[in-house]
C-alpha cells in the first residue's frame, strides 16, 4: 500500500514537472515570436525609410533650397519647328523662342550668419543700393515690408528693409533673398566669403528673338501677391497651366529649433515639371514679315498694323505680327497695357472692299451670277434718304461680275447681294465664319458683328455687300479666304503644332481639320479666276509677283466715328488679301495697316508689303514660276 502511494506521488511529480517544462517552451516560444516580429517590424520600416521614403529624407537630408528646386517645377518651353533648330528633342531640331536661361537665387541662413550688419552692407555694395537713412531701427511693423514677400523690383529702400529682417531671423533656417541674379554679381557675393549666404541655380525666361512675334508669344512676369511666376498674354498666358506644371508638395513637423522631424507624420510629392509648345509658325518667315510690318507702319507714320500669313491646305499659321510690338524680355517697361493685344485675332474692324469676294462667293455658289454676268452701273444706288455711291463717284455703265471685283465698284456688290437676298446673305457670312470666334488656338479672339443684317431695312444688306456696318478680324477674313482657295473648305486655322512633354517626347499633335464645304469647289474656283484678274488688270496691279499669277482684293475702309456718328474725314484702314500661285497657293496673306498718313489707297501700303512678302515665301519654298 505504501509503496502504491509512493509510485502515485512520484507519477504526480512527473506529470508537474513535464507542464512546467510546457509552460516554459511556451514562454520561449512567445519571445521569439517577439522579436522575429519586431526584426520584422524594423526591417520593415528600414525597406520603407531607405526604399519607398528614399526621395522624400534625401531632400530632408539636403539643405533646404534643395528641397525649394524640387517643390517649384521647371517651365517649358516654346519652340517653333525648323530645319536648323538649335535643340534636339526626340529626333526633332527646334527653334527655341521662350526659353528658360540660367541665373541664381540668392538666398540666406540666418542662424549661421554672425555678424547682419557686415552681409547686408556688402549686398548692398553690389547691388547698388542706398544705405538705409532712417535712424531707427526697421520693424516688421513699421518697415510695412512682407518678409515673405520682397520683390527683387521694388523700390531699394524696400528691398534693404526685407534683407535686414531676413538675415536677423535666427530661428529660421533659410530665406530667399534676391531670385534671377546675374553670374557677375554671384561672383562679387563670393569675393566676399559671407557666412550664411548662399545661392543656387534658378531658371529665368529668355525670348532671344525679343520683338518678333512678341504678342503670339506674350510673356512670362511676376504676380505680385503670390510672387510667383506667371505667363500674361499671347501663348504664354493662354497656355500658362500647361506650360508652368505643377508644384510639388511638402509637409512635415519641426521641431522648436526648426528642425526638421524625420521620424514624424509626412506628406512629400515632388513637383510636375512644364510641358512645351510647338508653333507653327516658321522662324524665317516670321522673322522676314514682322520686319517689313514694322518698316511699312513706320514709313506711311500708321498708327498699326498686322499680317498673318497661313497654308490655305492646312489651316497652319506660317506667321502672325503686329506693329508696334515691344519686347517681352522687358515687358516691365511698357506702359501702354494695348501693346500686349494680337491685334491679328483681337481687332474688329470694319473690313470695307475685301468682303466683296465673299458677297460675290455666295452668289456665284447660289447660281444667281457667273464671271461673265453684267448690270448697268449708274454711279449710284438709293434706299430712301440714303444713296450708296462708287468710291470714285463716277457711272461705268455695263460692267460684268469680273468687273465689279476689278474697279471695287460698289454698286456691284449691292446689286449681287440683292441678288442674293438678306437671309441667304447672312447665311453665308455666317458659314465662312464671321460673327463667331474661328477657334483658332489662342486666347482673347473676337468674334465680330453681323448684328446689323438683324436690321430692317434694305439699306443694312446694301452696305454689308461692300464691308460697312459689319466687323470682322484679321483671322476670319484670312480664313475666309484661305476657303476661296482652298476648293471652298473652311479650315481651323491653328498656330500650336504639337505638345511635347517633360522628356521631349511628343503627347499632342495638332492635325488640319475641315470645318466645313462653304462653297463647291467650282465656285471657288470660278471666285479664284476673278480674283487673279483683279491683280491683273484692275486696281491692284501692285500686288502683282513676277512669274506668278496673283489673286487678291484690297480694301480701302473708313472707320467709324463714335462721337459724331457716320465715319471720320481722310482717315482709313488699308486691307490687302492675297494668294499665290493660282494653280496651287502656297499661302494666303493678310496685310492690314491702320490709319496710314501720306497714302489715300491700300494699294499704295498693304499690297506691297503682301509683295514683299510673298515673294519671299515663294523664293523660300523653291516654288518654279507658273509664268514667264
Amino acid at each position: 500500500m505504501t509503496l502504491l502511494v509512493k509510485n502515485t506521488r512520484m507519477v504526480k511529480y512527473e506529470s508537474y514537472g513535464q507542464g512546467g517544462a510546457a509552460k516554459r517552451d511556451y514562454r520561449s516560444g512567445v519571445i521569439i515570436l517577439f522579436f522575429i516580429c519586431l526584426a520584422v517590424m524594423i526591417i520593415a520600416r528600414l525597406f520603407k525609410l531607405q526604399v519607398l521614403d528614399y526621395q522624400y529624407y534625401l531632400s530632408l537630408a539636403s539643405d533646404q533650397h534643395e528641397i525649394f528646386k524640387q517643390l517649384y517645377p521647371v517651365r517649358g518651353e516654346i519652340y517653333l519647328n525648323d530645319r536648323e533648330g538649335q535643340i534636339v528633342k526626340d529626333g526633332h531640331r527646334y527653334y527655341p523662342v521662350a526659353l528658360n536661361k540660367t541665373l541664381y537665387l540668392l538666398y540666406a541662413l540666418p542662424r549661421d550668419i554672425k555678424d547682419p550688419d557686415a552681409v547686408l552692407q556688402a549686398l548692398k555694395e553690389v547691388f547698388r543700393l542706398e544705405p538705409i537713412k532712417s535712424d531707427k531701427p526697421v520693424t516688421a511693423e513699421k518697415s510695412g515690408v512682407s518678409v515673405s514677400t520682397v520683390l527683387i523690383d521694388e523700390d531699394p529702400q524696400g528691398v534693404i528693409d526685407g534683407w535686414n529682417l531676413k538675415l536677423r531671423k535666427k530661428d529660421d533656417p533659410y530665406e530667399p533673398l534676391k531670385h534671377l541674379v546675374g553670374e557677375k554679381e554671384i561672383r562679387q557675393i563670393e569675393a566676399y566669403n559671407l557666412e550664411g549666404v548662399g545661392w543656387s541655380k534658378e531658371i529665368a525666361r529668355f525670348y532671344p528673338e525679343k520683338s518678333i512675334g512678341s504678342q503670339l508669344l506674350g510673356f512670362v512676369g511676376k504676380q505680385a501677391e503670390k510672387n510667383i511666376l506667371k505667363g500674361y498674354y499671347g501663348v504664354e498666358g493662354c497656355y500658362d497651366k500647361e506650360l508652368a506644371g505643377e508644384a510639388g508638395f511638402l509637409h512635415s513637423e519641426t521641431d522648436t529649433l526648426g528642425r526638421w522631424i524625420a521620424l514624424a507624420g509626412k506628406d512629400f510629392r515632388p513637383a510636375e515639371d512644364g510641358q512645351s509648345f510647338v508653333l507653327t509658325i516658321d522662324k524665317s518667315i516670321q522673322y522676314f514679315a514682322c520686319n517689313e510690318l514694322n518698316k511699312t507702319v513706320k514709313e506711311f507714320s500708321a498708327e498699326s498694323g498686322s499680317l498673318i500669313a497661313m497654308d490655305p491646305a492646312t489651316g497652319s499659321i506660317l506667321a502672325m505680327c503686329n506693329a508696334p510690338d515691344f519686347d517681352p524680355n522687358e515687358y516691365n517697361k511698357i506702359k501702354d497695357m494695348n501693346l500686349f493685344r494680337n491685334l491679328s485675332i483681337a481687332d474688329n474692324y470694319e473690313p470695307g472692299s475685301v468682303y466683296k469676294p465673299i458677297t460675290m462667293a455666295m452668289a456665284l455658289n447660289a447660281g444667281v451670277v457667273d464671271p461673265f454676268s453684267g448690270y448697268n452701273d449708274t454711279g449710284q444706288v438709293v434706299f430712301g434718304k440714303h444713296t450708296i455711291r462708287n468710291s470714285d463717284l463716277k457711272a461705268h455703265g455695263w460692267q460684268t461680275m469680273t468687273n465689279v471685283l476689278e474697279f471695287s465698284l460698289n454698286t456691284g456688290a449691292v446689286y449681287v447681294a440683292r441678288k442674293v437676298g438678306i437671309d441667304d446673305f447672312k447665311r453665308y457670312s455666317q458659314e465662312f465664319g464671321f460673327g463667331k470666334q474661328t477657334g483658332i488656338d489662342l486666347c482673347s479672339e473676337s468674334e465680330g458683328s453681323l448684328k446689323s443684317l438683324d436690321e430692317k431695312g434694305e439699306i443694312y444688306l446694301a452696305t454689308a455687300s461692300f464691308g460697312q456696318g459689319i466687323t470682322t478680324t484679321p483671322i476670319q477674313l484670312l480664313r475666309a479666304y484661305g476657303a476661296i482657295v482652298n476648293d471652298g473648305k473652311l479650315m481651323q486655322p491653328y498656330v500650336i503644332d504639337s505638345v511635347l512633354d517633360a522628356d521631349g517626347k511628343v503627347v499632342k499633335k495638332n492635325e488640319p481639320r475641315i470645318v466645313s464645304q462653304v462653297i463647291s469647289p467650282e465656285s471657288a474656283k470660278l471666285l479664284s479666276s476673278m480674283l487673279v484678274s483683279v491683280v491683273q488688270n484692275g486696281h491692284t496691279k501692285k500686288a502683282q509677283i513676277p512669274g506668278y499669277l496673283v489673286g487678291g482684293k484690297t480694301g480701302t475702309a473708313e472707320i467709324y466715328d463714335p462721337v459724331n456718328g457716320g465715319y471720320l474725314h481722310d482717315i482709313n484702314i488699308h486691307t490687302f488679301i492675297g494668294f499665290a500661285p493660282f494653280y496651287k497657293p502656297r499661302f494666303v496673306i493678310i496685310s492690314k495697316i491702320d490709319k496710314p498718313k501720306n497714302a489715300q489707297y491700300a494699294e499704295s501700303t498693304a499690297a506691297p508689303l503682301f509683295v514683299k512678302v510673298g515673294k519671299f515665301i515663294l523664293d523660300y519654298y523653291g516654288v518654279p514660276p507658273e509664268v514667264k
